[in-house]
């Protein structure tokens, strides 16, 4: 067991702490720059109207079903077939 970290450990930590910290600084920045809204903005709005479309798409699947249920079959007509001539027996 060792009773103290070895130096290389203490000062990769060091370093690991500094770098999440600086990320998360850079990464609260970065997410409120003017691209980057706009950017949110067109996705929302995207996102917003391909919803819309699958709602009318299903809304009109739903009726076409609705309207395929309501409908009759319609009586099918039977149509006699010529009767096969039969040869006279001589």
């Amino acid at each position: 067991m060792r009773s103290q970290p070895l130096p290389g450990e203490a000062s990769r930590r060091r370093a690991e702490e500094q770098f999440k910290t600086t990320k998360k600084v850079n990464s609260e920045t970065k997410a409120n720059t003017p691209s980057r809204l706009a950017e949110a903005a067109k996705t929302a709005r995207l996102r917003a109207l391909r919803l819309a479309k699958e709602a009318a798409d299903k809304d009109t699947a739903n009726r076409g079903a609705a309207a395929a249920k309501t409908r009759r079959p319609e009586r099918r007509r039977r149509v006699r077939r010529p009767q096969a001539s039969t040869p006279e027996h001589k």
